[in-house]
């Protein structure tokens, strides 16, 4: 009898020890295309638009002051089998400056630009991961991949939140 009841109880724990381990391989996940979320949100073209009318000013002017760079160098190409050494010193000086002036303004512009842009895409981001966090705990997923760093995905069976993602962060102002 004893033999019985020890029997039984080593049957019940490894049923109880099966059925843990199972519920342990019910895992479920879902992926996103972080690329695909990023290019059709509507945050995205509002924040090339406000870099672009922010920086308009500087970069017309660095613009121009290339262009002017490239017409003085046409024009001592030209010219300067014409020139005195006197005038070609002087241009050469000239393009120089003007070469000088173009990096001093350059260089801070971009430098600028890309902060910017960066603390702008921040903030995007942080509205995507918000979104992907909140539509992962309403499907009760644990654990979302990007479908970037996946190799294989059965798309039959694994949802792409990707879509949702997109309309709850365009909700958002």
């Amino acid at each position: 009898m004893t033999k019985t009841i020890k029997t039984t109880a080593m049957s019940i724990l490894a049923t109880l020890l099966m059925g843990a381990s199972s519920m342990a391989f019910a895992h479920k996940v879902a992926i996103v295309d972080m690329q695909q979320i990023f290019t059709q949100l509507p945050q995205m073209a509002a924040v090339e638009q406000a870099l672009q009318t922010e920086f308009a000013e500087r970069r017309q002017a660095v613009e121009k002051l290339q262009g002017d760079i490239r017409f003085e160098a046409e024009k001592f190409k030209r010219e300067s089998a014409t020139m005195s050494k006197a005038q070609q010193d002087t241009l050469k000086e000239k393009i120089q400056k003007m070469q000088q002036d173009f990096a001093d303004q350059a260089r801070p512009l971009e430098q600028e630009m890309k902060l910017r842009q960066n603390q702008e895409l921040a903030k995007v981001q942080a509205l995507v991961m918000q979104a992907i966090e909140q539509e992962a705990k309403a499907g009760k997923f644990d654990e979302v991949k990007r479908k970037d760093t996946i190799i294989y995905i059965d798309a039959d069976k694994i949802p792409d939140l990707s879509d949702k993602v997109i309309e709850r962060v365009s909700k958002v102002k």
